[in-house]
């Protein structure tokens, strides 16, 4: 697993802050979703640098910072509240948080362990909506009480606020330049501050059938 937070050195080239991605062997489970081309159209550039190719939360359908010219982010995110990644017995943790340019806040928690990730994603200060995705490898994912399932993958997703949508929609992925794929990504919106909960667990060997 790894994970992106704002610390940025030089200009950011994606809104991509505190995306997470997971690997369980080769398999590439929880994916970023590339970059496609640096001489895309502005409706492809700005969905694969921004926050809706990413595997963290889109607050009012705009990205975590404005973007001012084609490579060019203003309002660079800082991040707060930092507790780099460390072991506590079998599981690795991280936590981190940012407030955008327009006061929203994201503090996201991981916890991994050998057949469990748990993510809690606590959020405030949007005006409408936040959208949390997670953008899923290819495969017959099926709908289970409370969340998918693909083979002995289970991803789960609750929360202490109400829900008002909760289902798996076709995004794009570009792992190679100039050429891109469908793939899933389930998102889950609330139109109110609180908490998700998300806990994705496998066997290990996975079984994807």
């Amino acid at each position: 697993m790894f994970i992106r937070y704002p610390r940025f050195r030089f200009r950011p080239g994606h809104a991509d802050a505190l995306h997470v991605d997971l690997w369980i062997g080769t398999n590439n489970i929880l994916r970023d979703g590339g970059s496609f081309s640096y001489a895309a159209d502005t409706l492809d550039r700005k969905y694969f640098s921004g926050a809706a190719s990413h595997n963290t939360v889109q607050f009012d359908d705009r990205d975590q910072m404005p973007q001012l010219r084609r490579f060019l982010y203003g309002g660079w995110l800082k991040t707060k509240n930092l507790e780099s990644a460390f072991k506590e017995g079998n599981e690795e943790r991280f936590s981190a948080s940012y407030r955008d340019w327009r006061g929203a806040e994201h503090r996201r928690r991981v916890i991994l362990n050998k057949s469990c990730l748990l993510v809690n994603d606590l959020i405030s200060g949007f005006r409408s909506k936040a959208v949390l995705r997670w953008r899923l490898m290819p495969g017959e994912w099926r709908q289970i009480q409370g969340g998918w399932q693909l083979g002995s993958i289970v991803l789960r997703v609750n929360s202490n606020m109400p829900i008002s949508r909760m289902e798996l929609v076709e995004g794009w992925e570009s792992r190679y330049y100039l050429k891109r794929d469908p793939i899933p990504v389930l998102e889950v919106e609330s139109n109110h501050p609180g908490l998700f909960k998300t806990e994705l667990t496998w066997s290990s060997p996975i079984q994807l059938n």
